[in-house]
């Protein structure tokens, strides 16, 4: 058996290294192959590396934040199992599932112990947690140019970088329109909302809850979106996200969806999916199974 790890050495505040370091001392008797991510997308190079060299009896072991595994978990075949540790400044998904420490992870990973989850697949990548329009997708990209953010994450406080940007967006009242097709062939036309969120997990944004409900281990996402329409109804919606009112809430509205939606974006609308901004006209998302040492 071989221990492959794919490690982002630059996620959250740079603590993969010192992981890999810590696995190396404590299981000097399992032969381990590290592959660092060196550049950003640098997961399709990593993940061809592994399958060089990939047997049955092999574990694989991901370092890293939610995009970073979002992104492994795209180029990796559907067949191969994976362990995930937590490395990141928000770390949803490990939140949402309430991943064990490192020991535990290894314990799984070595035992073979695994469970199902459901992940949803476009072109344009994995949907793991959420996609997200609007407020969320702003403050995305703002931290993702932010300078704050780096000297906060190298003090644990990467999260406070998220706060100042949802307040700044209360003004900035960022918006976004999308055409949902879903699964039967309705269309379902969302214009000028302040809140979306389509989500295959609970949380977002470093422990933000989306919908109380929402699980990578159901076969369904649940789509929650609100038009914020003037400064204080923003305040409230917040309000309600920050406070887990979500299902009392008047501003917030709740569907479910199923594999085979698709949604259409206006021009220049800003999408993140699990906290990587990026550009599509269009995605349609298929569910996809995979399994996780748990």
């Amino acid at each position: 058996m071989t221990l492959f790890i794919i490690a982002n050495p630059n996620a959250g505040a740079h603590q993969a290294s010192q992981v890999v370091e810590k696995i190396k001392s404590n299981y000097p008797q399992l032969e381990q192959e590290i592959f660092y991510t060196a550049t950003p997308d640098d997961e399709k190079c990593q993940v061809r590396r592994v399958l060089k060299s990939w047997t049955d009896d092999d574990r694989l072991l991901i370092l890293g934040g939610d995009g970073t595994l979002s992104k492994v978990l795209y180029y990796l075949p559907e067949d191969i199992p994976f362990a995930y540790y937590p490395v990141g400044s928000g770390n949803d998904f490990a939140k949402a599932l309430s991943l064990p420490d490192l020991a535990t992870t290894m314990a799984n990973l070595l035992a073979g112990t695994s469970r199902e989850l459901t992940i949803f697949v476009d072109s344009a990548g994995v949907l793991l947690n959420s996609l997200d329009l609007g407020f969320s997708a702003w403050v995305v990209n703002r931290a993702a140019h932010s300078v704050v953010k780096q000297m906060l994450n190298r003090l644990h406080l990467g999260k406070l970088t998220y706060i100042l940007l949802a307040i700044l967006s209360l003004f900035k009242n960022p918006v976004a329109s999308v055409q949902i097709k879903k699964i039967n062939g309705v269309l379902l036309e969302i214009k000028d909302v302040y809140f979306f969120s389509l989500a295959n997990n609970t949380y977002f944004g470093g422990g933000v809850m989306i919908w109380p409900t929402a699980s990578v281990f159901s076969s369904q996402l649940d789509l929650v979106y609100a038009k914020g329409e003037h400064f204080w109804q923003r305040v409230l919606i917040l309000l309600t996200l920050v406070f887990k009112r979500h299902q009392s809430s008047p501003y917030l509205k709740h569907q479910v969806l199923v594999s085979g939606t698709s949604l259409t974006f206006f021009d220049g609308t800003l999408l993140s999916v699990d906290g990587e901004i990026i550009q599509e006209h269009q995605i349609s998302l298929t569910a996809q199974k995979r399994r996780i040492y748990l």
